[in-house]
């Protein structure tokens, strides 16, 4: 009984496969992947593109399924509660993943655009008016007016900022640490009015001091519009958290402990090879969730504009569930991300079963084309998926206990989830490299310098697309040399001379005078032993010296 146990048990286990064919097996998976793609190619080549076929009456699969019969649709409703009611299984079988949609890029940019030019598709002129008209009205009257082009050179000196980081604002105006480069083209107190007035919204006077969404709500509407439009997603979509750094007073910031940066705003975002395509403010729980819960409602909201077309969604264990996979295949959808084992509809896989995986190793179950893949490595991770079959392997270089990296066998699941579920740490890690904006005392600032850093971020991924070896310290100094060319020569403040040391410049207020009494010198006088008594004054400060040396010693001094 034992040996048909133990035998049942590894029928059921999946061993690391030789690394000697780990390469074959990605280089076929690679070339099944480019003849879909080909064959999907050929497939869409008679039609100029996959927007104008929907408009056309029966031309696409999605009008064929709109217009589907009312058999179809009670043959669909009897077979959902059915497949809900299966068992997940030890059996593995190949699934038929849909080909992706092709479709063309929204805007196509000229290859030539300067950082400037890619930074205006989302922060353009009349944008940057917006704010002039909106800082103008938080000023007093008695302020000079700003202008774009001055909070253009402003953002540039933040870019600087964020280069060449001091701990305090007034040290770049300083004579130990001030930089000419910022000090040409503001001075110090303009540029600390500039930093309390500045405003990318209206003024509110009923909005709370401590929320930060009323003073950021319509920017980040606008940017979340240009966003999706000058960029077209790939195939692989990542849905993440990120945290906005700020430890002050708020009544939506989280403590996240995981994250390097415990304490801030979270925010959903949504993005695609590095580049940001949507995002929303987490402002707490929602009042009135729908019957699939909180969760997968968000997940939805946020690929409300990706449905229908084949994506490839990667999320962490938050989001995950067999309830979020079931939503997203109805609408198109595919699902691969890490999930926990508790969730509901989850498989019951017995504990001894996963204590006896040895690194490299995995067990699956599958339900439907829904597959749960528990693979064994320094820890023992859960992925749900099925945006691929369950006999697809591949393999990945990981570190071993002699600090070596080693090969270790996978699922092909397992490896796409480790590449794909990036997009999102990688936006994080380009703005904490280059943090911009100042430490304030309001809650929005650090919201709004957030949004406009990714601005940045996202002009510097369009920028990127095609060059090799271009790293962001690159565009961030191309752009900031560029705003800061945007500043008229008569907002440049006017460079005030060094002037004469005091000791040489002594005539101009500080002059020997003749004095009716003698009175002890200020400098000599105080030597032990010595008294000096002068009729010479100083007409400025009033007390006796001795013309001469002691003169130009009291007042060096000053």
């Amino acid at each position: 009984m034992a040996d048909s146990a133990s035998a049942a048990r590894r029928s059921t286990r999946a061993s690391q496969q030789p690394l000697s064919l780990a390469e074959e097996q990605a280089a076929a998976t690679l070339s099944l992947l480019e003849q879909r793609d080909i064959s999907a190619a050929l497939q869409l080549s008679l039609h100029d593109s996959w927007d104008s076929d929907e408009e056309k009456s029966g031309a696409g699969s999605d009008a064929a399924a709109d217009s589907s019969s009312s058999d179809e649709d009670e043959e669909k409703e009897v077979a959902a509660p059915a497949e809900e009611d299966a068992e997940w299984s030890s059996e593995l079988h190949d699934i038929a993943v849909p080909l992706p949609r092709l479709r063309h890029e929204h805007r196509r940019l000229p290859p030539d655009c300067t950082p400037f030019q890619l930074l205006q598709c989302f922060l353009p002129h009349s944008l940057m008016e917006e704010f002039t008209q909106h800082t103008n009205a938080a000023a007093p009257h008695d302020w000079r007016p700003t202008t774009a082009e001055e909070l253009y050179a402003f953002l540039g000196v933040h870019l600087f900022m964020g280069i060449d980081r001091l701990p305090r604002t007034e040290l770049y105006w300083s004579q130990t640490f001030g930089h000419p480069l910022v000090t040409s083209l503001f001075s110090r107190d303009r540029f600390k009015q500039l930093l309390r007035f500045f405003r990318v919204v209206a003024p509110d006077e009923a909005a709370a001091d401590r929320n930060p969404l009323p003073h950021v709500r319509s920017l980040a509407a606008k940017l979340n519009a240009s966003f999706a439009a000058h960029a077209a997603p790939s195939q692989h979509l990542t849905l993440d958290e990120a945290m906005v750094a700020y430890k002050g007073r708020s009544p939506i910031k989280q403590y996240i402990p995981s994250k390097p940066h415990k304490w801030g705003y979270k925010i959903w975002c949504l993005a695609s090879d590095g580049y940001l395509l949507h995002f929303e403010v987490y402002a707490g729980k929602e009042d009135a969730p729908s019957d699939a819960g909180a969760t997968v409602d968000t997940v939805l909201r946020m690929t409300a504009a990706y449905q229908q077309q084949q994506h490839i969604l990667y999320t962490d264990n938050w989001f995950t569930s067999p309830a979020l996979l079931r939503a997203l295949e109805q609408r198109g959808i595919r699902l691969c991300g890490a999930v926990r084992s508790n969730r509901k509809g989850m498989p019951a896989i017995p504990a001894e079963d996963i204590r006896a995986l040895n690194r490299g190793e995995w067990l699956q179950r599958q339900k439907g084309d829904a597959t749960v893949a528990v693979w064994q490595d320094q820890r023992t991770m859960w992925l749900l998926y099925n945006h691929c079959s369950p006999g697809e392997t591949a393999s990945l270089d990981r570190w071993n206990d002699a600090g070596r990296k080693v090969s270790v066998g996978c699922p092909r699941a397992i490896r796409d989830y480790f590449y794909g579920a990036r997009s999102v740490d990688v936006l994080s890690q380009l703005h904490y490299a280059y943090l911009p904006g100042r430490k304030a005392m309001r809650s929005w600032p650090r919201l709004a310098w957030w949004l406009l850093d990714m601005c940045v971020i996202n002009a510097f991924q369009l920028w990127s697309k095609g060059q090799q070896h271009l790293g962001q310290l690159r565009f961030r100094e191309e752009l900031m040399h560029e705003l800061l060319k945007q500043l008229p020569s008569e907002y440049v403040p006017r460079k005030r001379g060094a002037g004469l040391h005091a000791a040489h410049a002594l005539v101009k207020e500080h002059y020997p005078a003749h004095s009716e009494e003698r009175g002890d010198c200020a400098v000599c006088s105080h030597q032990p032993d010595t008294r000096a008594r002068s009729r010479i004054v100083c007409a400025e400060c009033g007390v006796h010296l001795c013309l001469g040396n002691c003169f130009s010693q009291y007042h060096a001094k000053m």
